[in-house]
């Protein structure tokens, strides 16, 4: 089992999920559910080496098992998985108190940077986009997880390993801010125009 104080991940995945408290305040299996190619704060495990990243990049199976974490992980954040094959998420039906977590428990940015690192060395980089999209729409259109606008910027976006897809990042960001800053705009225009009773 991971350690330290940890379970099997197939454990983990089964009777982990919901289990909010624990997924908060326990420390040690994030490295075991995303492997990376860096040691991470738990010196229990290993960095993972390049003939094993090909490994689960060429086995269906092990990428199920890293999916599998990654919808455990999105529901601990108040996200769903929509879609498989894009990687599309979206809020979760219980988002509210989950979203009011991840915006006021920062190490939890930290994971977050580590889960985008794995998805890239395990052959699914193109879940990366979808994911910063929606968070970034979060952020930046809907005022949501507002705490994690420096970590999108600085750690998360960087990730991606495709220029074009960096790029369209920060178009459809800067699209969001620019959206964001009209609508404040009219709505203070309407407001100094509105007829006094």
């Amino acid at each position: 089992p991971g350690t330290p104080s940890g379970d099997y991940i197939d454990n983990i995945h089964k009777d982990w999920w919901g289990e909010y408290d624990l997924l908060e305040d326990h420390h040690g299996y994030i490295q075991w559910l995303f492997p990376i190619h860096e040691q991470g704060l738990n010196f229990s495990t290993q960095k993972l080496m390049r003939h094993e990243a090909k490994a689960i990049r060429e086995n269906d199976q092990l990428r199920a098992r890293i999916i599998k974490s990654y919808e455990l992980m999105l529901d601990f954040y108040g996200m769903v998985l929509e879609d498989k094959k894009t990687g599309k998420i979206s809020r979760s039906k219980n988002f509210r108190p989950r979203y009011d977590n991840l915006n006021n428990c920062f190490h939890n940015y930290l994971r977050i940077t580590r889960i985008l690192k794995c998805l890239g060395e395990v052959g699914l980089e193109h879940y990366k986009l979808p994911f910063l999209l929606h968070v970034g729409t979060e952020i930046l259109v809907h005022n949501e997880l507002t705490n994690a606008k420096d970590s999108l910027i600085r750690y998360w976006a960087p990730t991606l390993r495709k220029e074009e897809e960096r790029d369209e990042m920060e178009k459809r960001i800067d699209e969001a801010v620019k959206k964001q800053r009209e609508e404040e705009e009219r709505r203070r225009r309407g407001s100094r125009w509105k007829p006094q009773p």
